[in-house]
């Protein structure tokens, strides 16, 4: 049986606002650029091929996925390249998964953003949490709960400044 492992993102649903935390998998979309809208897109694309064609097909919304989290958002949102390797390895082992849209994140202590309960029925344990890097980090920049990128999951990518203007 063929399978797509799609890297997708939380830009997909980066509208979703903190009151709706943890985001649970299969989130409707709620695009936050134009790039979380090519994500929908892509993922839409990911399930008419499974449904039609019976084509293995997990679309994995990334968070911030980097060699260690850089701002005090990314405490919650860090995605260790150790953790990834684990979640894709879960993703291309898992017996005919079918079609799912999940999260991609840490076990991060200030996590609870989105829900692990996808990743974790394809058997990803994520072992990694950014709170090892919270020192270093807050001392660059503490955490304002009012700051807007904490309102919505896509954080800075769904301030006014950020949309592309129209002509």
């Amino acid at each position: 049986m063929s399978r797509v492992i799609y890297a997708s993102s939380n830009h997909a649903v980066g509208f979703a606002p903190r009151a709706s935390f943890p985001v649970p998998d299969y989130a409707f979309p709620e695009p936050d650029t134009y790039y979380g809208v090519s994500k929908v897109a892509t993922e839409a694309l990911a399930s008419m091929y499974h449904h039609r064609y019976g084509l293995d097909a997990i679309c994995v919304r990334i968070l911030t996925c980097s060699e260690r989290p850089e701002t005090a958002r990314a405490l919650s949102t860090w995605l260790s390249p150790d953790d990834a390797g684990r979640l894709f390895e879960a993703c291309l082992s898992a017996p005919r998964p079918g079609f799912r849209v999940i999260f991609g994140v840490s076990a991060n202590s200030r996590g609870g953003w989105v829900s692990l309960n996808g990743a974790r029925a394809l058997g990803y344990e994520p072992k990694d949490d950014a709170e090892v890097y919270a020192d270093e980090v807050l001392a660059r920049e503490p955490v304002d709960p009012d700051d807007p990128v904490f309102r919505y999951l896509g954080g800075e990518f769904t301030l006014p400044d950020e949309d592309v203007p129209i002509r």
